[in-house]
């Protein structure tokens, strides 16, 4: 499966940093008739030096807001509307 978003999902933190491919995704012929627009996308890492990866049984997006990051504001969090609207979502 050819993944988006980089080449590499691994880097260690030196000055010249060493790049690898490690982490990937792998199927069967079977798996991929049951699910032909599979996609695979290496998403931004916060803590590990792996960037995790993202697989997808539905087309990708190509719209601007789908490239965007997702960022999660601490102030969000004294908000009571935000409880009421984030356990809206997840129910």
């Amino acid at each position: 499966i050819d993944m988006g978003g980089g080449k590499y999902t691994w880097i260690n933190s030196q000055k010249h940093p060493t790049l690898e491919k490690l982490d990937r995704v792998l199927m069967s012929f079977d798996w991929e008739d049951l699910f032909p627009l599979v996609s695979v996308r290496k998403l931004v890492r916060d803590v590990s030096d792996h960037n995790p990866l993202l697989l997808s049984s539905s087309p990708v997006k190509t719209s601007p807001l789908h490239n965007r990051e997702f960022r999660f504001e601490l102030s969000w969090l004294k908000n009571e509307e935000f409880y009421l609207k984030a356990k809206s979502i997840w129910e």
